[in-house]
C-alpha cells in the first residue's frame, strides 16, 4: 500500500513539473506556434467557436472584417466541405514577448458541396503567404490571440 501511496506522489509531482514547464517553461515562439496549429485545428474541423475564440474582440482585418463576420464568411466559404485538409508551413516567424507575426504558406485539400472547389482553387493558387499577427493577452500560454489576418493576394468577392 505505500508503495502505491508513493507512485502516485510521484505521478502527481511529475504531472505538475510538466503543465508548470508547458505553462512558463516555453519560448514565447513555441507557444504562438502551438497556438498556430490550434487555430489550424479549429479551421479544419470548422469549430467556430474556437475559431471566434482565438480572434481578438478587436480583431480588423483588410477585408472590413470584425471578429464575427471574419467568422460568419469563412463559415460560408469552409461550410460546404465534407473533408477539409490545412497544409500550413511557417515561412517566417517575428515572435517578442507579447506580440507576434506568422507568414504562413497554405495549402488545402477537400470534397464538398457548393463552391469547395473554388475556394480550393483559390487558396492554392495564391503565391504570397499569410500573414497571421498574435497579440497575447494574459499570462498563460492559451492567452495568445490573433489580431488580424490578410493574404496580399486575397480578393474577396464584394
Amino acid at each position: 500500500m505505500r508503495l502505491l501511496y508513493l507512485i502516485l506522489i510521484a505521478l502527481v509531482v511529475l504531472l505538475l513539473a510538466w503543465f508548470g514547464w508547458w505553462s512558463f517553461g516555453r519560448t514565447p515562439e513555441q507557444q504562438v506556434l502551438a497556438r498556430q496549429m490550434v487555430f489550424i485545428t479549429a479551421v479544419e474541423d470548422r469549430d467556430w467557436s474556437e475559431v471566434k475564440g482565438m480572434l481578438t474582440n478587436d480583431y480588423m482585418d483588410d477585408y472590413g472584417h470584425d471578429r464575427d463576420s471574419a467568422v460568419e464568411d469563412a463559415q460560408m466559404a469552409l461550410g460546404g466541405f465534407l473533408t477539409l485538409i490545412v497544409k500550413p508551413e511557417v515561412v517566417f516567424k517575428q515572435v517578442v514577448p507579447d506580440l507576434a507575426m506568422l507568414k504562413v504558406k497554405i495549402q488545402i485539400e477537400g470534397k464538398g458541396l457548393g463552391m469547395s472547389d473554388v475556394v480550393v482553387g483559390q487558396v492554392n493558387n495564391l503565391t504570397q503567404p499569410w500573414f497571421f499577427h498574435w497579440h497575447k493577452k494574459g499570462p498563460w500560454p492559451w492567452d495568445w490571440k490573433i489580431v488580424q489576418i490578410h493574404n496580399d493576394e486575397l480578393r474577396l468577392p464584394q
